[in-house]
Parts: structure tokens; C-alpha cells; sequence
């Protein structure tokens, strides 16, 4: 799922984006999600999340000589930070949490991407939203290869640092973020950010279970 946020995230709706978001295939990957989330008893705030998202990008497929055009100023609006007052402020963590650029927060996000052996290319700060969504992505990828290969260790210290990362920072902003886009009302931007708070909730309480796990196993120790 994180890899999937980064990505909406991420790219302007440029030609290539909107043939995507109006495919089959997006649809079929967010179905994909909602199966495997019913497996879980907590993932009812998601997985509507997900309906609303699917419903969203079906509304992009009906006829619109300004749909394009439309979701572009959208996009511009919520995500690149033109101005006060025409949209939220840009999705960088440190504009956030201390309101100036490149802040101590980035500096911590920056020297957890090198821990992972990462670095970050573009021309974003690294606490830029689809980073930090991506860096998440990346080690939940790498915890779940650590217990397919048994290596528990491993996975461990992958799933730790994920909760860390969400708890430290991520939790710190993006909620705040996405509830500011959810106001200005966009029909498929709002889904994306109503997913994406919701899926960070899921995220924290799966976290906190973990947490709590730990601790009742230590206590019996």
C-alpha cells in the first residue's frame, strides 16, 4: 500500500498518469488490497477508504473535455505549495512540524534513509511525502523477505524501524496533510488522502500491538 500512496502522491497527472489512473489495471490492483485486508478485523475504515478511491477513479473514466486539465490544477493546488490561502502547504514534514525547510526533522529523516543504505534523488527535500510513504514501503518489502527467509532477527530490527519511522515522523504530519487536502474538496485527490489517513491509523495500531506483544513477552520472561 505504501508504494501504491507514494505513487499518487508523486506524479503529476501528466498523459501517461491519467491513462493509468483510467485503466483497468488500478482498479484491479485496489480490489487486490481490499481482499486482503478483509482478513483483517480492524481494516474496515480502509477498506471503505478503498471503495471511495475505486468510485473516484471510476468518475474519471465518464466523458470530460476538462477532466485533464481539471485534476492538473488539483494536483498543483494541493500538493506543490503555490501560495497561502490556494492550497495547503507543501507536503514536506519540516513545513509541517516547524515551518521552514530542511528542518532538524529532515536531517533525521535523511540519516534513516542512509541507515537503510538510501539516498534520496529528485529535486525534493527528503521529507518530502512519497519519500518518506516510499522509505515505509521499503522496509515492510524488507521485513517480509527477512521472514520468508526465517531470518527473524532481521525482520525484527526492519519492523522496528518501520514503527519507529511511522511514530517519529510520518504520524507527526501526514494525517494533519491529508485532513487539510480532504477540505478543499477534490473528488479523487480527497480519496487518495482519506486513504491514506486511514491506512496510517491501521498502520499505528497494528504497530501498537506489536508493542504491546513485546512487552507481555518480556514481562514473562
Amino acid at each position: 500500500m505504501y508504494e501504491f500512496l507514494s505513487y499518487l502522491f508523486a506524479r503529476n497527472p501528466d498523459v501517461d498518469f491519467m491513462t493509468y489512473l483510467r485503466s483497468d489495471e488500478l482498479v484491479a490492483k485496489l480490489e487486490a488490497f481490499d481482499e486482503l485486508l478483509g482478513q483483517e478485523n480492524d481494516a474496515a475504515e480502509v477498506r471503505s477508504s478503498i471503495r471511495k478511491l475505486i468510485s473516484a477513479h471510476l468518475s474519471l473514466r465518464e466523458p470530460a473535455s476538462d477532466g485533464d486539465t481539471r485534476l492538473q490544477e488539483e494536483y498543483a493546488r494541493l500538493f506543490r505549495g503555490i501560495k497561502k490561502g490556494y492550497g495547503p502547504p507543501p507536503p514536506y514534514e519540516s513545513v509541517y512540524r516547524s515551518d521552514i525547510v530542511m528542518s532538524e526533522a529532515t536531517s533525521d529523516v535523511l540519516t534513516r534513509y542512509r541507515e537503510e543504505g538510501l539516498e534520496v534523488r529528485g529535486g525534493e527535500p527528503p521529507d518530502y511525502i512519497a519519500f518518506e510513504l516510499a522509505f515505509m514501503s521499503h522496509l515492510r518489502k524488507m521485513e517480509d523477505e527477512a521472514c520468508r527467509k526465517g531470518d527473524a532477527k532481521s525482520a525484527d530490527r526492519l519492523a522496528s524501524s518501520a514503527d519507529g519511522f511511522l511514530s517519529d515522523h510520518i504520524l507527526g504530519w501526514v494525517p494533519q496533510f491529508c485532513n487539510e487536502v480532504l477540505d478543499y474538496g477534490s473528488a479523487f485527490y480527497g480519496a487518495v488522502a482519506g486513504l491514506t489517513k486511514n491506512w496510517l491509523e491501521f498502520e499505528a495500531g497494528r504497530a501498537k500491538q506489536r508493542r504491546s506483544a513485546s512487552g507481555s513477552s518480556i514481562r514473562g520472561r
